[in-house]
């Protein structure tokens, strides 16, 4: 299963569900969100089935990366219970996301 890409609606639909929900906000320009996007497919394959493993375009739904307070990307946010629980802002690697995720879902 690979990340899915969410617009508004979408997230705060999904954010309401029973899986916690990660989201990356990120851009196409963006060279760090490119670097790291094989990894964030490997966690979508890898969590798929404890966790919606989705992206947000800030350039298509910069309102919404405005409402989550994203300022620098890529941004992950964890959605636990309708409410973001944790972030991290450009992990380095597929293990700083897998520590990210085991810590935010003990939270």
């Amino acid at each position: 299963m690979s990340a899915v890409n969410l617009n508004r609606e979408q997230l705060q639909q999904m954010i309401q569900g029973e899986k916690p929900v990660l989201v990356d906000f990120w851009a196409p320009w963006c060279g760090y969100c490119r670097r790291i996007g094989p990894a964030y497919e490997k966690i979508a394959e890898e969590y798929g089935d404890q966790l919606v493993v989705a992206k947000v375009n800030i350039d298509e739904e910069a309102r919404l990366a405005e409402e989550a307070q994203v300022e620098i990307i890529p941004t992950l946010i964890l959605y636990k219970g309708g409410a973001a629980v944790d972030s991290v802002v450009n992990p380095g690697s597929k293990a700083a996301i897998d520590q990210f995720i085991q810590a935010a879902l003990d939270k």
